[in-house]
């Protein structure tokens, strides 16, 4: 009975949240894209870079109606095959979604380079090098969620999509795949953000005396940039770490975890849905820009 309650109340959640939490993370990263896309003063490397990390975000969002599919029986086919390895499983979110933690991985080092080794302008991003950067981004994205692609299948039993079958050679994948996707981004971003906050905070440095107003305004938009990014992995990694410890626990038992997990990939969505809202509040640039988006919505 109780367990009846409480589906029913995820159920009513879903219904009501699930298209709100969709009109917005579709609407906002799509402004992200379509802001870079038409002020070129917004066409950094940084920004790039967020643009890859909201059309990620949208992709992700694309497939969510999709996903609800899963609990609806189909027939045991090479169809119902296909549908759980392309469509109407988790394989592409999952894919967009390492891609994004890539994103935000690339994106400190990016700002590592920028800030902390300003002379090594060989190790930065070019503008003329950020299409081959975010191509090896979704090419790694595809490489490292394969596996859920190869093995993705309908399982008659259950009548629902699985993956490798549980067996014990795919858990041991799964449980490698998502630590390395989790930790070691998760080390490189420390110690990039590390770093850097060090650099624009704790060390003293001489300014120069017959310009110290355009050398405090320098600092000062990089102090702007450094808020941005770190307000952006900060949610990130709020919203990410629960999505993959109950992962973890998931691939162990399945069958306990499988309702936490589920509230955790909701969260997953929100953090997608937040990111717009960040850079409306952190960045004038992108602010001013959202504004004649709105004003001005088919201009080019």
């Amino acid at each position: 009975m109780k367990s009846k309650l409480i589906d029913d109340a995820k159920d009513y959640l879903v219904a009501i949240a699930g298209p709100v939490l969709y009109i917005f993370g579709v609407a906002g990263n799509s402004f992200v894209v379509i802001a870079v896309w038409k002020k070129r003063s917004l066409r950094s490397t940084t920004n790039c870079l967020l643009v890859n990390l909201a059309i990620s975000d949208i992709v992700s969002f694309l497939f969510l109606p999709l996903m609800l599919v899963q609990s609806t029986p189909l027939n045991p086919d090479h169809f119902a095959d296909f549908l759980c390895k392309f469509l109407i499983s988790f394989h592409i979110p999952a894919t967009a979604n390492v891609v994004a933690i890539l994103t935000v991985t690339l994106m400190s080092i990016e700002r590592y380079h920028a800030l902390v080794k300003p002379m090594k302008i060989r190790k930065r991003l070019q503008k003329d090098t950020i299409g081959h950067a975010v191509t090896g981004l979704w090419i790694s994205g595809l490489l490292l969620t394969l596996p859920y692609y190869i093995f993705g299948q309908y399982d008659e039993d259950y009548l629902c999509c699985v993956v490798g079958k549980r067996t014990k050679g795919f858990i041991i994948y799964e449980l490698i795949f998502l630590a390395v996707i989790v930790f070691v981004p998760f080390f490189i971003t420390s110690f990039c953000y590390f770093q850097i906050v060090r650099e624009l905070y704790f060390k003293n440095k001489v300014r120069p005396q017959n310009v110290p107003s355009a050398a405090e305004e320098d600092a000062r938009d990089k102090r702007k940039l450094v808020k941005l990014s770190l307000s952006i992995i900060s949610v990130f990694g709020l919203f990410m770490f629960p999505l993959f410890i109950t992962l973890i626990l998931k691939s162990i038992d399945d069958d306990t975890f499988k309702r936490y997990f589920q509230i955790a990939a909701a969260f997953f969505f929100v953090e997608a849905a937040v990111n717009p809202f960040i850079y409306t509040f952190q960045s004038t640039n992108f602010r001013q820009a959202f504004k004649e988006i709105l004003k001005h919505p088919f201009c080019a």
